[in-house]
Formats: structure tokens, C-alpha cells, sequence
């Protein structure tokens, strides 16, 4: 079988694309059975933009060792604003379902922006639901 590789990251400061692209980036690198510094040295490939200068200054240039979630929180932190997870956790507090939205679209949206606060635990994702 051959190892489909991710899709290229363009530097979209989007979380549910982020993750997306970490999840194959994970997938593949496992199928292909790569070391963590193959993995990194492949991943320049599936990567534009900002991110790809991101990724030749500490990685190719500076020759920084990271382990992948090193790498993938570094990426992240380098893409999105500083003040992104205030600015989700707003928006989860702020989150209401809105009157065309189902109930399961609405608990989707829910858990997406809990996913992307990192600190809303299951009864706080409850509370705000009701």
C-alpha cells in the first residue's frame, strides 16, 4: 500500500485545520514506520507559507531537536495569535445554539471549541449546553 502523505499546511490559523493536518501527519509517519527525525526532516514538504519558514529557520537552519508534539505546539504557537485561547474560551461561554442549528450540530460546535480552550472539562461543557 502506499503511504498517502498529509495535505500541505498553509499557515491557515484555523484549529479544526490544524488539527486535521496533525492527525495525518501522525498517520503517515507511523504507516511509513519514520523515526521522529525522518518524520521532521519530511515534514518541510507539507508546508507553505509562514510555516514552512518557520520550519526552515528552527528546524533546517538552527537544527532545534524536537520531539513531534514539540514540533506540532511550537507550529501552533508560531501560527496562532498569542491570545487565541482566551479567545475561544469567550466563544465557547458566548455559544448558543442557534434556531436552524440541530441539537447534535450544536453539541458538535460545543465540543470543537472546548477541544480548542484545552481546560473545559465535561461538566462545564454540560452546563453551558443547557
Amino acid at each position: 500500500l502506499k503511504h498517502e502523505p498529509p495535505f500541505t499546511y498553509n499557515s491557515e490559523a484555523n484549529s479544526s485545520t490544524f488539527k486535521k493536518w496533525v492527525c495525518e501527519v501522525h498517520k503517515w509517519c507511523d504507516r511509513a514506520k519514520l523515526s521522529t527525525q525522518q518524520s521532521l526532516r519530511m515534514i518541510g514538504k507539507y508546508l507553505g507559507g509562514n510555516t514552512y519558514r518557520f520550519y526552515e529557520c528552527d528546524v533546517l537552519d538552527l537544527k532545534k531537536r524536537y520531539s513531534l508534539t514539540d514540533f506540532f505546539e511550537q507550529l501552533f504557537d508560531y501560527v496562532f495569535p498569542t491570545d487565541f485561547h482566551m479567545i475561544q474560551c469567550q466563544k465557547f461561554l458566548d455559544c448558543k445554539q442557534d434556531s436552524h442549528q440541530s441539537v447534535q450540530d450544536y453539541i458538535h460546535q460545543l465540543r470543537e471549541l472546548a477541544d480548542t480552550t484545552g481546560d473545559v472539562g465535561e461538566r462545564e461543557l454540560v452546563r453551558q449546553f443547557w
